[in-house]
């Protein structure tokens, strides 16, 4: 098999470029984890970071569902159920947040910090910029979206404190139903 010119000079850059690499660079590169995988349901994952920029950016983002807010909701099995009710909403139109509202809720969080510096100090510990933060609140709003035509099914609104009841034993169900699997 014949090699392009160019082929072969990129053969001959890569092999002068190992050749000069210290073996002492070499010896010590080792693959370390990036994150640690909590659990995983259906395709999706939950990792240690996840759970970690989920607390924190709670205090700036709080839920239009009581329920989610309940102070003995640990973090850990809020995220899990949150992540069981976005797979059962999918894209259905009836869960999806108007780009504005989205806007307005992206908005709210940004407002929350009491200076824009300490906002994108934020948004760059995570890796994020204002998009992917939208993208983040838009799947927490369809949730919550699915959350509330659960409770319109009990008449009882899910701005409520009546609710919390009645979605604790309702995601208690789903939870058994949908077995998220904890990595080991």
């Amino acid at each position: 098999m014949l090699l392009s010119p160019l082929v072969l000079l990129r053969v001959r850059l890569l092999a002068r470029s190992l050749v000069l690499l210290p073996a002492a660079a070499i010896a010590s590169a080792h693959a370390e984890p990036v994150d640690r995988m909590l659990y995983a349901f259906q395709d999706r994952i939950i990792t240690e970071g996840d759970l970690a920029f989920d607390i924190d950016l709670d205090p700036h983002d709080q839920s239009a569902v009581p329920a989610l807010e309940a102070p003995d909701y640990a973090a850990e099995q809020r995220i899990v159920d949150l992540t069981i009710i976005r797979a059962l909403a999918g894209d259905t139109l009836i869960y999806r947040p108007t780009p504005e509202e989205v806007e307005v809720r992206w908005e709210r969080v940004r407002a929350s910090w009491p200076r824009a510096e300490d906002f994108d100090a934020f948004l760059t510990r995570w890796g994020l910029d204002g998009d992917a933060l939208r993208g983040l609140l838009y799947s927490r709003m369809v949730s919550e979206r699915y959350i509330r035509r659960v409770a319109a099914t009990h008449d009882v609104p899910a701005e409520t404190e009546a609710f919390a009841p009645i979605y604790q034993e309702w995601i208690a169900e789903i939870r058994a139903k949908a077995q998220p699997r904890r990595a080991p």
